[in-house]
């Protein structure tokens, strides 16, 4: 049994992490090292060590000799997550049905969304979005897939979080990973990328839709 040891700077770092992706800060806002040193009660170094993390994970920006800025997003940025996000999910569903990979880890996550009620937070939803589609990554069997993966749905959480979103039925968003499940059931490699193809074109309308509506 491996016992891995939480330091100081790491759950400063997790604690600062819930709050970005609850949308506690806005994009473009400064956290200075010297106000979370104070606000957690430690040492600047381990604020800094902490913040580095959150850097690496792209939650956060930081120049040199400057304050940590939370990212933001323009709808460039939007446009290249969902560039990435296509093609290796794509060759995840893929592998999936290919290799007949068990499907428990999809069914979970369906279920548990659509037992969701329509007057849930709109963090939950985000939460339980991105915890079907990491599933599919996970059955994949591809450590650098799902490694990847997890890297840029951070920033996909974040994106998010600062846009905020209220859904106008959270039943609909998850009836319709239901349909997701079904078209990897049905064992046709290309029916389910084409339905893969039209959720995330749903996705990009959807982000794009609202950074639009921000900027006005």
């Amino acid at each position: 049994m491996v016992i891995q040891t939480v330091t100081v700077a790491d759950a400063v770092a997790d604690q600062l992490r819930r709050r970005l992706l609850s949308g506690q800060y806005r994009g473009g806002e400064q956290l200075r090292d010297t106000d979370l040193s104070q606000e957690f009660g430690v040492a600047r170094p381990t604020v800094r060590a902490a913040v580095q993390m959150l850097v690496a994970d792209g939650l956060l920006e930081r120049g040199r000799g400057r304050s940590a800025q939370v990212r933001s997003f323009t709808a460039e940025d939007a446009i290249d997550l969902c560039r990435l996000r296509r093609p290796i999910e794509a060759a995840a569903v893929e592998m999936v049905i290919s290799q007949a990979r068990p499907l428990t880890g999809m069914e979970s996550a369906v279920r548990e969304f659509s037992a969701l009620g329509d007057d849930v937070s709109w963090d939950v939803v985000a939460d339980h979005d991105v915890a079907f589609h990491r599933a599919v990554f996970v059955a994949a069997g591809s450590a650098r897939l799902l490694r990847t993966f997890d890297e840029f749905s951070a920033e996909l959480r974040l994106l998010i979080a600062q846009l905020c979103p209220t859904y106008d039925s959270v039943s609909d968003l998850a009836y319709e990973h239901e349909q997701l499940l079904v078209a990897l059931r049905s064992g046709d490699v290309e029916r389910a990328k084409a339905a893969w193809h039209e959720h995330f074109d749903g996705s990009e309308r959807f982000f794009l839709d609202l950074i639009r509506e921000r900027a006005r």
